[in-house]
Parts: C-alpha cells; sequence; structure tokens
C-alpha cells in the first residue's frame, strides 16, 4: 500500500505525522510525507519519502505582526488577519503540488492546512486530521464558538457555523485549483462530508477527552501519535544535571517562544527559585545562565518530561500529547490557537491548575500555580494516573488498522 500524508504548520503540526508514517513504513508500506523544507531532516530520520510543500511554518511565529496579535488576544481570527497571506493563486499553486504529491497513493490523509487538497479532489481516496473536535455533536459546542445558554440546538449549531468559517477560507484557492483542471466549482460547502464520505482522524487520547455518543462511525479517536525514536545520544550537560539534584521544572514553549519573550522567562525563573528548584528551558532566548538553570535547543520530550517534576507549557496540542504521555503535573499558560482549549481541559480532569492566560499572566498568578502543583500530590497522583492510561491507547497502531481496513474496503 502506498500512503500520501500531507501536513503543514509548526513541529506540532509534522511530528504525528512522522509517528504515524514511521508506523505505516514498519508495517510494509510505502509512505510519502509532504510538508515544509524546515522537516526534511525529521521526515528522513524517520525513513518516509520526503515530498515538498512550498512555504515555511516553522518561522509562522517571527512575524511582528503576528506577535503583536497574539500578545493582545488569543483570537485566532485575529492572529490570521495579521499573518501574511499568500494569494489565491499562490495558495492554487501549492494545492498543484499537494495533487502532484498524491499521485499513485491507495490513500492521502490531510491535516488543517492541507485539508483544501481534499476538497479541491486528489484522485485518490482520502481522510483528514484535527487537533482539536471539529465533528458536530450535540454534547460540546464547536472550538472557539461562544459559549451561550441556548440548549443543544444552538451547540449543534455552532459546528455549522465554524464548517462555515473554513470553508469561506479555502473555497477561493479550492475553485482556483479545480478550475484550472476544467472541474465545476463547488458552491456548497463540502465539510460536512468529513465523518460520512471521508475519515476524521482524532490523534488525541479518549481517556482524555472521550468521543461524544453521537459522533458518526467514520470519526476515529485513536490516541496520540508517538514515534519511538531511535536510540539517541542525549547531551552530557543535561544528563549531569538532571542527576545532580531533585527534578527539576521544565520550561517548553516551542515555536511560540518570540510571542512570550524573555519577560515570560524571567517570571518563570522566579516562580521557580521560590518553589526551591532548578529550571531547564527548551529553546528561548540566548544568554547566560545561572547554575540552577540550564538551556537545550532540542530535546526528545518522550525521553525528558518523564524525569522532571512537572512542565510549563502553552498546552498546544503536541506538547500537551507529550507530557500527558509522561505523567507529570503541568502549569499551563496558553496564548493563542488550541491552547485555551486544551489547557481548559488539563485542569478539568486535575492534572494541571486553572490556565494562566498569557496576556493576563502575573508573576503572582504562576507561583502560586506551581506551588500548588509541586507541592499538592494529587496532581502527581492525577497525572501519573492519567499517563498509564494514555501510553496503554496504541494510537499509531490503531490509526494503522484504521487506514488499513479503509482502503481494503474502498479497494475491494
Amino acid at each position: 500500500m502506498k500512503v500520501s500524508l500531507q501536513t503543514f504548520g509548526t513541529r506540532g503540526d509534522v511530528y504525528p505525522f512522522v509517528a504515524l508514517g514511521a508506523g505505516l513504513r514498519a508495517r510494509g508500506h510505502d509512505v510519502d510525507l509532504a510538508t515544509s523544507v524546515d522537516f526534511k531532516a525529521m521526515v528522513e530520520e524517520a525513513g518516509l519519502n520526503f515530498r515538498e510543500i512550498p512555504g515555511s511554518g516553522a518561522h509562522y511565529f517571527a512575524t511582528p505582526a503576528v506577535v503583536k496579535a497574539i500578545r493582545k488576544s488569543p483570537s485566532s481570527i485575529r492572529t490570521a488577519m495579521a499573518m501574511p497571506r499568500p494569494s489565491v493563486d499562490e495558495v492554487a499553486d501549492s494545492l498543484e503540488r499537494m495533487y502532484d504529491n498524491a499521485q499513485g497513493a491507495d490513500f492521502m490523509l490531510s491535516n488543517l492546512i492541507t485539508r483544501g487538497i481534499g476538497y479541491a479532489g486528489p484522485g485518490v481516496p482520502w481522510g483528514t486530521v484535527s487537533w482539536w473536535p471539529m465533528t458536530p455533536t450535540r454534547e460540546f459546542r464547536a472550538y472557539k464558538t461562544p459559549d451561550l445558554p441556548l440548549g443543544s440546538a444552538y451547540t449543534r449549531l455552532t459546528h455549522g457555523m465554524a464548517a462555515q468559517m473554513e470553508w469561506a477560507f479555502n473555497r477561493p484557492a479550492v475553485n482556483r485549483f479545480r478550475t484550472r483542471r476544467g472541474l465545476p466549482k463547488l458552491s456548497k460547502s463540502p465539510v460536512g462530508q468529513l465523518g460520512h464520505q471521508q475519515p476524521v482522524f482524532y490523534p488525541y487520547s479518549p481517556h482524555f477527552l472521550p468521543p461524544p455518543s453521537d459522533w458518526p462511525e467514520r470519526v476515529h479517536v485513536t490516541g496520540y501519535w508517538s514515534w519511538e525514536r531511535p536510540e539517541q545520544q542525549h547531551q552530557a550537560d543535561l544528563v549531569d544535571f538532571l542527576a545532580a539534584g531533585s527534578k527539576p521544572i521544565v520550561l517548553a514553549l516551542g515555536s511560540a517562544w518570540p510571542v512570550y519573550g524573555e519577560q515570560t522567562l524571567d517570571l518563570v525563573r522566579q516562580a521557580v527559585r521560590q518553589a526551591r528548584r532548578r529550571l531547564i528551558v527548551v529553546g528561548g532566548p540566548e544568554g547566560d545562565r545561572p547554575d540552577d538553570e540550564l538551556r537545550v535547543q532540542e530535546v526528545d520530550y518522550g525521553w525528558l518530561f518523564p524525569q522532571v517534576a512537572a512542565v510549563i507549557h502553552g498546552a498546544t496540542f503536541g506538547t500537551t500529547a507529550d507530557v500527558l504521555r509522561s505523567g507529570v503535573p503541568q502549569v499551563t499558560v496558553p496564548c493563542w490557537a488550541d491552547g485555551p482549549y486544551w489547557a481548559a481541559r488539563l485542569a478539568q480532569v486535575g492534572v494541571a491548575p486553572a490556565p494562566i492566560p498569557f496576556q493576563k499572566l502575573t508573576g503572582a498568578q504562576l507561583r502560586a500555580a506551581l506551588d500548588e502543583v509541586v507541592t499538592d500530590p494529587g496532581y502527581a497522583e492525577r497525572a501519573a494516573e492519567l499517563g498509564a492510561r494514555v501510553r496503554a491507547d496504541r494510537g499509531v497502531e490503531k490509526a494503522c488498522d484504521l487506514i488499513e481496513t479503509w482502503v481494503s474496503n474502498t479497494t475491494a
């Protein structure tokens, strides 16, 4: 079987696809992974065939206007308006590249940013991945829609609103692509077909967020997709630092570091010192470090997180997955996108205190939250229990099973 995986964005958008691709390859399948050249080395390390999608998602937060917008508000719409946007023709050109990448595949899988090629007509059976629930349900409202006390009818309506917004974003380039290929334009949104005509994969744990009872059968909550990377040599100073004292705190803000900035690092330092802990900073600003602090540019979270006392992070999908799997408590400082969504859920299940929105962050809040997670053993107990369940999900294996079954059924 040949599978085309197409994803774009930051590391958190690419890593799960690499994990899935590695799982499919281990079963003997031929796997192409199309993404930006920023992640070519990671794709090839996993033994997958790299295919390029033009552009760069890794440097999304390097744009001053985007940083300014997020610092003002976590609104995805506000951020999208501040982001430099390619023209309709440029997006259609990217769809052309994605179309070419998919040809000859038995199945294609996209993410939010690359989903337009599915709507455009990839010429092969396809499905999609979402980092948060997008399938209509009466049990909870759509992602980032107003919380109004209007009952289940309104709750389900919010999903229609969200679908129309997604289609409005994709429609110009999709129809430009279709016109180039002599296909009729789509006037009606195809988003409603997802989960009915095409499978939808949610690579998070059902133990963390159970699927609603009214979702269609082609919607799958698989468990997180984690890549068991080959044994790596970890930097010696990090290994020594971990062994030199009590378990430290990790600050991991990923690609959003330009938004958080040095002021956030200073507040975290003060909170960690008050808690009488040491600090490991992943990424972040350059500069001298005191003896009780270590900076690492990049590290395998799956190896590091189980060895620490707690992780402070922005609650985006990828880091949330890694911390949940590690079974350690968390402090969340969400700044944008899905961060507020998953941060609220982490607090709800009791593995983190109430989120501290970055836009309202104070040192007092951060100190209180960190003191809470390192002194209340309930957080560590709940995190360890949930972590064991999350690790038992077999997310990659389940997704591989589903894809193999889907392809078998569509080619029978």
